[in-house]
């Protein structure tokens, strides 16, 4: 599925500023407020735009970056991720391609970092860690580079899959659900609507 003029716009747009008016951003697309608005919120619903954040600046916060590269046992995979993410001072942690982990950890100090390091030589499934410093940085434009040929990666609301193509459109109380096959958008409904009677009975 190919994000349309209208839509690569609003996010170039919302990624320069987050808290413009929709009016606003309904003038700089050229589009109407309604659609502007609509356009937005099926780009929530898609998954595409995730969250609205402030950005800090680390630095003059005190703060010191390190990148910390984790390899370990893929047998103790999940535990591992869910060990790490519950660590407060790990700002990111992404999987790479060679099956290890990157985690990008903001700390206060030193003393703090060798705490960390600590925690994360017990887990299990730990083989072994790697700690760079950033010690400068050149870009960080907190935005992704969008245009009318990105394509948009949606999965079936029903079966999970990677949908290919346009998607089938269920609206649903209001709001787009999104499948991959007639097959699947009436299972969904189906199921929908099982769900939501079962809500409504006493």
């Amino acid at each position: 599925m190919e994000l349309s003029e209208t839509q690569a716009k609003v996010l170039e747009i919302l990624q320069e500023d987050p808290r413009i008016s929709m009016r606003r951003l309904a003038h700089r697309v050229g589009v109407s407020t309604p659609t502007a608005s609509a356009t937005v919120k099926e780009l929530e619903e898609l998954g595409v735009i995730s969250g609205y954040k402030t950005l800090l600046d680390a630095g003059k916060l005190g703060l010191h970056t390190f990148h910390l590269r984790i390899h370990g046992d893929l047998r103790s995979w999940e535990d591992l991720v869910e060990s790490i993410v519950g660590i407060n001072e790990v700002h990111t942690l992404r999987e790479l391609d060679d099956g290890s982990l990157l985690a990008e950890v903001l700390v206060p100090s030193l003393d703090i970092l060798d705490g960390i390091m600590r925690r994360l030589r017990v887990l299990v499934g730990v083989e072994k860690l790697e700690v760079s410093r950033v010690t400068g940085e050149f870009k960080n434009s907190g935005t992704v580079q969008t245009d009318a040929a990105t394509g948009l990666s949606i999965d079936c609301f029903y079966c999970k899959k990677k949908i290919a193509g346009n998607p089938v459109k269920l609206e649903l109380d209001h709001r787009k659900h999104y499948l991959c096959c007639r097959v699947c958008a009436s299972e969904y409904e189906a199921k929908y609507s099982r769900l939501k009677d079962k809500a409504g009975s006493p």
